[in-house]
């Protein structure tokens, strides 16, 4: 069902970003490797980079866990691999563990 749902998202999202429908897709993940405000800076610029990515926020998991990430995007197409192709280099130090497609907004 997931895989369903995920497919019909995307299906969504190709026809929207060819129309330039305001259709926007909400990602949610956890990222390693965060300790201060320079290195949420430098991923959350990394990743804005990323076709159709409109906003990113990275925030501190209260409950003690890894950092949460957030992605706002055109798309419902990401994945986490473009995810850490956008860190490039710095992949060796930001660690994306997941990256998943929660919702349409």
């Amino acid at each position: 069902m997931k895989h369903l749902l995920t497919l019909l998202l995307s299906l969504i999202a190709i026809t929207s970003c060819v129309a330039g429908d305001p259709v926007q897709f909400v990602y949610h993940g956890e990222v390693v490797g965060i300790m201060c405000i320079h290195c949420t800076h430098k991923v959350e610029s990394a990743l804005s980079k990323m076709e159709g990515v409109r906003t990113v926020k990275v925030t501190r998991n209260e409950s003690g866990g890894l950092p949460r990430l957030e992605i706002i995007a055109a798309c419902a197409t990401l994945t986490r691999e473009d995810a850490v192709k956008a860190l490039g280099d710095d992949a060796k130090m930001y660690d994306i563990r997941s990256l998943r497609l929660v919702r349409e907004k």
